[in-house]
């Protein structure tokens, strides 16, 4: 079955007027976590909450809320009833992952978004500034700290994407018990590779990572060029769209 934008519009209308309530309470609940949170070290500091702290709980709570939310994408595929259902749906597998894609993606993220600066608003002004101009993060600016927050959201909502779609039941859990099994391994295989070349003593070297080691008394570097930032990015973005083409296909194989 190809694709159909006029098919897609209305499967998206379909499960936005299915799952509105649900999406409703979640953004509710998500903006109730956000001002409890950000009230507590309010008042549990003396320090300002300024633009740094912000950064921090905007990065944590993303990542954090971001993946529960994404792995419950697909969960009703985990059960029959719910399942016959949506893969019988007169619409292409496509259609149905581009559908849950825009909502755990795209529309999370602008929710979010809005929802934490809605937030900092309201409680920003219970702080006590000294007399001083009330702090904002600034999304995108001289710290990047938020843009590298987004970009880590994009390669770990890949994986939480995929886990909701291969698992049948406990997504999140089942998924990130196997992340943190392939990054040991990842970094166990990558340490060994990288012993056998250099005759020393390196420690733990995960990819991409700067590698230190003694020759003698003398301490010498393997660093990446300059652009180094650039490749990272570049490597969870392409590791990114790898993972989301596994979850399409994947989605392809499901059966009643």
């Amino acid at each position: 079955m190809q694709f159909s934008l006029k098919r897609f519009w209305w499967l998206f209308k379909k499960h936005t007027a299915e799952q509105y309530k649900y999406y409703l309470m979640s953004v509710a609940v998500l903006m109730g976590i956000m001002a409890i949170f950000i009230t507590f070290l309010i008042y549990s500091e003396n320090q300002p909450f300024d633009a740094g702290k912000q950064t921090i709980m905007f990065i944590l709570l993303l990542l954090a809320t971001g993946t529960i939310f994404t792995s419950t994408v697909f969960a009703h595929l985990g059960e029959k009833r719910k399942a016959i259902a949506a893969l019988t749906l007169p619409a292409s597998h496509f259609e149905k992952y581009l559908v849950g894609w825009l909502y755990s993606y795209v529309f999370f993220q602008l929710v979010y978004i809005a929802c934490f600066y809605l937030v900092l608003f309201i409680v920003l002004p219970l702080d006590d500034w000294g007399g001083k101009e009330i702090e904002y993060m600034a999304l995108f600016g001289t710290d990047d700290a938020p843009e590298v927050a987004l970009l880590l959201f994009l390669f770990l909502h890949s994986i939480a994407f995929w886990g909701s779609i291969f698992f049948e039941k406990w997504h999140f859990i089942k998924t990130t018990f196997l992340f943190i099994l392939v990054v040991f391994a990842v970094v166990l295989l990558n340490t060994g590779v990288w012993q056998t070349i250099i005759d020393g003593d390196i420690g733990d070297v995960g990819p991409f990572e700067n590698i230190n080691f003694m020759r003698g008394e003398e301490l010498y570097q393997v660093r990446f060029p300059h652009d180094n930032e650039f490749l990272m990015r570049l490597a969870l973005v392409g590791t990114a769209l790898f993972i989301w083409a596994a979850a399409y296909f994947r989605l392809r194989e499901k059966e009643v």
